[in-house]
Parts: C-alpha cells; structure tokens; sequence
C-alpha cells in the first residue's frame, strides 16, 4: 500500500521511484524493495518523503485519504543537501522570523556572532527584561 501512494506522489511530481530516493539521499533501490515486499520504510525515511512530497506521514501511509500539505511542514536541506525534519520549536522560531521584524533585525545582526557573544546577549536581554517587569 505504500508503494502505491510513494508511486502517485513521484509521477505527481514528474521523478522515477529511483530518481526521488537519490533526491533524498537514499538508496536508489529503496523503491523496488517496497514495491517487492510490501514494507513501509523507517519514521525516518517516512519523515523524508514527506518532506520531499510536501505531505504528511499519515497521507504516505494511507491514514489521511486526502493529500494535503503535511501542517507545518517546511522544507530544509543541511550542508549536505540532506533533508532536514524541523521540530516544533524550530519551526515556531522560523514562523516568529516571519512574522517578526524586530526578530529578524536580531538574527541577521547576530549572524556572524560566537557562542559567547549570544550566551553574552541573552543575558542583556534577560537583564533588561528583568528592570522592566520591576518597573
């Protein structure tokens, strides 16, 4: 059943089986081991698709019969073009990035900025977040 919806998805998207596993970085073979056994793949290859796909794991899984954007979900590659899956705090830090442009103006000044730089700022921050509420 997998196989099915992975297969759906990769002509949806114009990619071979074969093609999409090398995207994600995964064994090109992968695909025909589903379609053979029937397997599903690990939560975290599942993750990956689903990323990949732009859906959710329940969908990949025939849980969801809807294909719908996974909630949430945000594609992210590391230094080594590998798909990265966000957690919930991560993704909320992004959503304040966007939403926030005093949030933005910090990240981007503190691009360049050390370990002991940032330990040193939220400790300001803290600080003037402290004399305030005593106000």
């Amino acid at each position: 059943m997998f196989y099915d919806v992975f297969k759906q998805l990769c002509d949806k998207k114009g990619v071979s089986p074969s093609r999409a596993c090398l995207d994600m970085k995964l064994s090109r073979s992968l695909g025909a081991k589903w379609k053979n056994t029937g397997a599903n793949p690990s939560f975290d290859v599942l993750s990956k698709i689903a990323a990949y796909f732009g859906v959710s794991v329940d969908y990949l899984l025939g849980n969801d019969q809807k294909e719908k954007p996974a909630q949430n979900n945000v594609q992210v590659r590391d230094e080594h073009d590998n798909i990265v899956v966000l957690d919930d705090e991560t993704r909320n830090l992004i959503d304040s990035l966007r939403s926030k442009p005093e949030m933005k103006m910090l990240f981007s000044v503190s691009k360049n900025a050390t370990k002991e730089d940032i330990i040193r700022t939220v400790k300001i921050i803290e600080a003037l977040k402290d004399k305030k509420e005593g106000d």
